[in-house]
């Protein structure tokens, strides 16, 4: 983590204009180690500067309390401190900022201090101005000027012309129902241009799927347009020819404004991989009884592969974002599980869940909030299930399905109980400072005697969709006789 504290040439360092005359403020009015009488200094300052300021004093075990939180440091950080004591900051924040404290009341001098914050939304550096001060009465306080250092646009720039994925932000036209007939591209960067296979051509401006010929599918042209009207990511392989070869991307696509930002990933080589290795392997098996050298070679190649191979099976069955089983692997696992059950006679039954309002949490805390909300909901789901039998999903955004071997209507309710509960009694975890209440809904369906996995599903989304026209945040059933039992377990 990045820390800086300073007592000497503080004016020269500081960014901020205002740190300058602070400084000065403080040393007309210093009184030696005492430093400065806070009532006179601290009427003074928090008239001009009070939206920026903190105020701190020892709370006479070793840390400080907040006795004033200016609003501007609230709304970066994202709450109010005002009562709460420094421990309550990530630890190593709070170690280094109590010995700066410290260090300023022992010495009765100003501490300039730099340190990056540890928040999951953003990355961003703060600058802080501690002044020491003495009441009347002998307490002692820090009045700090605390203001975060941002990024110019100069880095971003740099960031995205230097970045080894492609990078393209799209605008969707609309006609004049309101519909998406094409869209434009309006951002690209250099590598994007070069996947592209465009040369040295610009992209910008060009329509969408004349620029990234990859486009011309149907099938990702819809995919780019759910992202766009649906507010959903997505994220998916697509193969192409450009000179004479075969291109793999990976593509992440992400609602901005009234487009998408797309990410595209070369992995060419990744997915030739396994066949350069096998063939490797066994150039090297025929050389295995001639030499130790040999031998040496082909066991680090073998392990390589065997690597790779493992990695490209975990990204070939997982959701990039939550870990939890993508779409393809659920479907021929559930099938599996289903033909067991089958075989012993035993029921089965699926839970389809869906985050309500999830694009409010996108819309009010951006993106970045909206991955974290979905990574905490998956960790609860996967808290909530009962071993390695069941399957847990992301289906597709927000939404998640629970499949559960050898369970009956009964434990299928009591689960998607637990879930509702649980997201009622707690906060999902954003950042250091930020947890998001959130509700979700549930369908519930228990497989019918030969009922195939896509006709089970269905009936469990039917009731997904029944419970978000009923007033979601509850529980609804795919069998309607069920409805009367299910709401008394509830």
């Amino acid at each position: 983590m990045y820390l800086e504290v300073h007592t000497e040439n503080i004016a020269e360092r500081a960014h901020a204009p205002e740190i300058g005359d602070l400084l000065a403020r403080f040393a007309r009015c210093a009184q030696a180690k005492a430093g400065a009488p806070h009532e006179a200094l601290s009427e003074e300052l928090l008239a001009e500067f009070g939206d920026e300021l903190m105020i701190v004093t020892p709370s006479g075990d070793g840390d400080y309390t907040y006795v004033h939180y200016g609003r501007e440091i609230a709304r970066v950080v994202g709450a109010s401190r005002l009562g709460d004591r420094v421990s309550r900051m990530t630890p190593q924040v709070a170690r280094f900022t109590t010995a700066c404290y410290d260090r300023a009341l022992a010495d009765g001098a100003p501490a300039y201090t730099v340190h990056r914050s540890l928040k999951t939304i953003r990355v961003r550096l703060w600058e802080r101005l501690a002044l020491p001060t003495t009441a009347r009465n002998g307490d002692r306080f820090l009045i700090v000027f605390s203001r975060p250092l941002h990024f110019r646009e100069e880095l971003l720039a740099t960031v995205l012309d230097t970045s080894p994925s492609g990078i393209v932000a799209l605008r969707a036209i609309r006609d004049r129902e309101g519909n998406v007939e094409r869209a434009v591209i309006v951002t690209a960067n250099r590598r994007a241009v070069t996947l592209a296979g465009s040369g040295n051509e610009s992209l910008l401006d060009a329509d969408a799927r004349t620029g990234l010929c990859f486009l011309d599918d149907p099938m990702l042209w819809r995919r780019c347009l759910y992202t766009i009207e649906f507010r959903r990511n997505d994220t998916f392989e697509t193969c192409f020819a450009r000179d004479g070869r075969d291109v793999w991307l990976q593509i992440a696509l992400a609602p901005l404004g009234d487009g998408l930002v797309m990410t595209l990933t070369d992995i060419s080589e990744l997915k030739m991989a396994n066949l350069t290795l096998q063939s490797r392997a066994a150039t090297l098996a025929l050389e295995i009884g001639r030499e130790r050298a040999t031998r040496r070679a082909l066991s680090e190649e073998i392990g390589q592969r065997e690597e790779r191979e493992q990695e490209l099976r975990r990204l070939a069955e997982t959701d990039s974002l939550t870990a939890l089983l993508n779409r393809r692997t659920f479907m021929d696992k559930a099938n599996a599980a289903i033909a067991a059950c089958d075989r012993s006679g035993e029921e089965t039954s699926l839970i389809i869940v869906d985050l309500d309002h999830f694009k409010r949490v996108n819309d009010e805390h951006g993106h970045a909030a909206g991955d974290a909300v979905i990574r905490a909901f998956a960790d609860l789901l996967l808290g909530a299930v009962r071993g390695d039998g069941d399957l847990v999903c992301r289906f597709g955004g927000e939404e998640f399905v629970m499949f559960l071997p050898q369970a009956g209507v009964e434990v299928a309710t009591a689960l998607a109980g637990r879930v509702r509960k649980a997201l009622a009694t707690r906060a999902l975890p954003v950042s250091e400072t930020l947890a998001l209440q959130v509700s979700a809904s549930f369908g519930v369906a228990t497989r019918r005697s030969r009922e195939t996995l896509p006709a089970f599903i269905e009936r469990a989304d039917r009731a997904l969709y029944r419970a978000k026209a009923e007033g979601r945040d509850c529980i609804r059933f795919a069998e309607t006789d069920l409805i009367g039992a299910a709401a008394a377990a509830a």
